[in-house]
C-alpha cells in the first residue's frame, strides 16, 4: 500500500508539472517598454493626430502691392476653413529633422468686406494645401500654405478722368499663399497667427469691354480652431 501510495503521489506531481509546462508554452504575451515620446507621437488624441479641425478666421489686407497705378483697396476677411490631415507626421532624419511635419487639405469658404475700393464685398471658396513644421514637445508650430479658388464681387466697372476702375467683372479667380505659426491651447483648441498674400482678377474674361485689374492684397490674419 505504502508503494501504491508513493506512486499516486508521484505521479500527481507529474501531472502538475506537465500542466504548467503546457500553460508557459501557450502564453505568448510579452511586455514591451515603448519609449515616452512613441508613445506621445502614436496617441490618437494627441493634436498633430486628429484627421480633421475647424477654423474661424479674419483680419485685414491692403493693396494695392504689385502695381500702384491700380486701384486701392482695404480687404477684411472673414473666413471658415475645414482641414483635413493628409499624412503622419514625417522627415525626422531630413535637414537635422527641421522639415519635420505633416500635410493638410484646406476646403475654405471667405467674405471680403470691401471698406475701401470700387466694391463692396467679394464671397467665394478656395481648396490647397498646408505644411506644419512640427518639433516633439513644441505648442508652437510655424506653416506654409497656398490656395486658389474663384469668388464674386458685385462689381461696378466704371470710367472717369483717370481710366477705367475696378474688378471688371462679377467673377474672378483667387490665388493665395500665407504663412505663420499656430498655437495649441490645448489638445483640442488652437489659435493661429500669420500673413497672407491674395490675388483677385477675372484672367481677361471681361476684356474688351472693360479691361481686368486684378487685386492684390497683403496683411495679418488671426484664427480660432477646434479639432476633432
Amino acid at each position: 500500500m505504502k508503494k501504491l501510495g508513493l506512486s499516486i503521489f508521484c505521479g500527481t506531481l507529474a501531472f502538475i508539472g506537465l500542466q504548467g509546462a503546457l500553460l508557459h508554452a501557450g502564453d505568448t504575451t510579452t511586455t514591451t517598454t515603448v519609449p515616452k515620446e512613441l508613445a506621445v507621437d502614436k496617441d490618437a488624441t494627441a493634436p498633430d493626430n486628429r484627421d480633421w479641425s475647424l477654423e474661424l478666421g479674419t483680419g485685414i489686407q491692403f493693396s494695392n502691392v504689385r502695381e500702384s497705378q491700380l486701384d486701392d483697396y482695404t480687404l477684411v476677411p472673414a473666413q471658415l476653413t475645414a482641414a483635413l490631415k493628409i499624412d503622419d507626421v514625417s522627415l525626422d532624419d531630413v535637414f537635422w529633422g527641421l522639415l519635420r511635419g505633416y500635410t493638410e487639405f484646406l476646403f475654405q469658404g471667405y467674405g471680403y468686406a470691401v471698406p475701401h475700393g470700387v466694391e463692396s464685398r467679394i464671397l467665394g471658396v478656395n481648396i490647397g494645401p498646408r505644411y506644419n513644421f512640427v518639433q516633439p514637445g513644441w505648442k508652437v508650430v510655424p506653416y506654409v500654405e497656398g490656395l486658389v479658388g474663384f469668388g464674386f464681387a458685385d462689381s461696378s466697372p466704371y470710367t472717369d478722368g483717370s481710366g477705367p476702375h475696378g474688378l471688371g467683372q462679377d467673377f474672378n479667380f483667387t490665388f493665395g499663399v500665407g504663412g505663420g505659426a499656430r498655437y495649441d491651447i490645448n489638445q483640442d483648441w488652437f489659435t493661429r497667427v500669420g500673413v497672407n498674400y491674395t490675388h483677385f482678377s477675372n484672367a481677361g474674361l471681361s476684356e474688351p469691354q472693360f479691361p481686368n485689374r486684378a487685386i492684390d492684397a497683403f496683411g495679418p490674419e488671426i484664427s480660432i480652431g477646434r479639432r476633432f
